[in-house]
């Protein structure tokens, strides 16, 4: 048997498909389905039965796999191991997140970073939220902060932690008429406003959209971008208005930049950590859980 061989069998149990295991893979499912067959022919009996509700593990199957995935733990542990034997100087620990999230967790990251994270390396890649959930289920990151949203569009084999809540605030120019509104501003003023959005099915944009459609209305949208950092740009150059998290535009806001404005109804959002269901190593694991509590007392 295989390591290969023995995350196969693992991500099987947990999507209980074979196919949607090989989805969340990025393999066929007959390369899954041979792999799983022959650490069953190795072993001398088999893993999983076919049910009406999908597959199931058997009774030897659920024992066996429950090691294997002790023992996958350890053999990334010894991975840790070569690196400090060879000399290597830190773990890697690979983050996505949306680039109008720096303002809320690189302050709070950075802070202290070689006594809160000791002997680990952080590296950060910036994409939209789409992007991370990819990137996490093709095991490209080690984790993600993101906005949740609806759960029935989190790829499968992936998990959150709560980190906080952000309140959503409408940004415009500042000579923009919204901007000297001394009320939260109602959404149903809004249809007739250019709106920038972000993606449309996912994260905030979504949350955003959902803002309209919940009234039984729809936003006059002009621009979809993938990032918080050009929708800011565009606003900042009157190019239309946006709905964002409050905490993403502070930096502007106090530049002068651009007007925050609180909107009725009321919209909060939560920012989670996203990571696959699999382990990691027991540094990187305790590195990730080191990471989640200095997020969670990010400002």
């Amino acid at each position: 048997m295989d390591f290969r061989q023995l995350r196969y069998a693992l991500s099987v149990a947990k999507e209980r498909s074979f196919t949607k295991a090989a989805k969340r893979l990025n393999i066929s499912q007959s390369a899954v389905s041979e792999q799983v067959k022959l650490l069953e022919e190795e072993i001398g009996f088999e893993l999983f039965l076919r049910t009406a509700g999908g597959i199931q593990s058997t009774d030897r199957g659920s024992t066996f796999l429950y090691e294997s995935e002790r023992v996958m733990g350890d053999l990334l542990s010894l991975s840790d191991t070569a690196r400090r034997l060879r000399g290597a100087l830190s773990d890697t620990l690979t983050v996505g997140m949306g680039s109008g999230m720096a303002q809320m967790f690189i302050p709070k990251m950075f802070a202290d970073l070689k006594h809160d994270l000791p002997g680990v390396r952080l590296d950060i890649v910036t994409a939209p939220t789409k992007n991370i959930f990819n990137e996490l289920h093709e095991e490209k990151i080690d984790a993600g902060i993101a906005i949740e949203s609806d759960p029935d569009r989190l790829p499968a084999g992936l998990i959150f932690d709560r980190l906080i809540d952000a309140e959503m605030a409408l940004i415009t120019h500042p000579r923009h008429a919204l901007a000297r509104s001394k009320q939260p501003v109602d959404i149903g003023r809004l249809l007739a406003e250019p709106f920038i959005m972000s993606e449309l099915t996912v994260g905030y944009g979504q949350v955003v959209f959902s803002l309209f459609t919940d009234l039984g209305i729809r936003p006059n949208i002009l621009a979809v971008v993938d990032n918080i950092e050009t929708i800011k740009m565009i606003v900042q150059s009157a190019g239309g208005i946006a709905i964002v998290p409050r905490a993403c535009a502070e930096n502007e806001v106090a530049l002068g930049l651009l007007k925050a404005l609180s909107i009725a109804p009321a919209r909060n959002v939560a920012f989670s950590l996203f990571r696959r269901r699999e382990p990691l190593s027991r540094r990187k694991e305790a590195a990730l859980l080191k990471l989640r509590e200095m997020l969670r007392t990010a400002p």
